[in-house]
């Protein structure tokens, strides 16, 4: 499900953000909104990644949740490395993420950044500050 927000020409970085609870997704997409960013964000990875086929140069950072039905994060983010390897990738979950790095797909992937739920958006915003900084 998308938002249907065309991202603006003004602002200089978009964001997409995955989840598949809809609170989630529409409380980070206003976040990233009151931060300038523009933002969509989606409640279904394949709807997502079809958005993203369609539109791989217009995003600089894609926020997606591990566990989702049909299709987890990490999949998500490798399909998505595929269409464009400079895309910066934040994966985030609430279980345990001390095993993660190590996981192959974790590595093909190429994530950025590893968040554990509950993210404070203070943290998020310096985050997305240091890698958004380096495009």
């Amino acid at each position: 499900m998308s938002s249907n927000h065309e991202p603006s020409i003004s602002s200089p970085h978009s964001v997409m953000v995955v989840d598949d609870e809809i609170e989630l997704a529409t409380l980070f997409k206003s976040f990233l909104q009151n931060e300038g960013y523009d933002a969509v964000s989606f409640t279904d990875p394949h709807v997502a990644l079809e958005y993203f086929k369609e539109t791989s140069s217009r995003h600089s950072l894609m926020i997606t949740d591990m566990r989702m039905p049909g299709m987890c994060g990490l999949e998500l983010a490798k399909k998505i490395r595929e269409i464009n390897d400079k895309i910066k990738i934040f994966l985030m979950t609430a279980f345990d993420i001390s095993d993660l790095e190590d996981n192959s797909d974790f590595k093909v992937a190429c994530i950025d950044r590893l968040l554990q739920k509950p993210i404070r958006f203070s943290e998020l915003r310096g985050m997305m500050n240091t890698v958004l900084e380096k495009n």
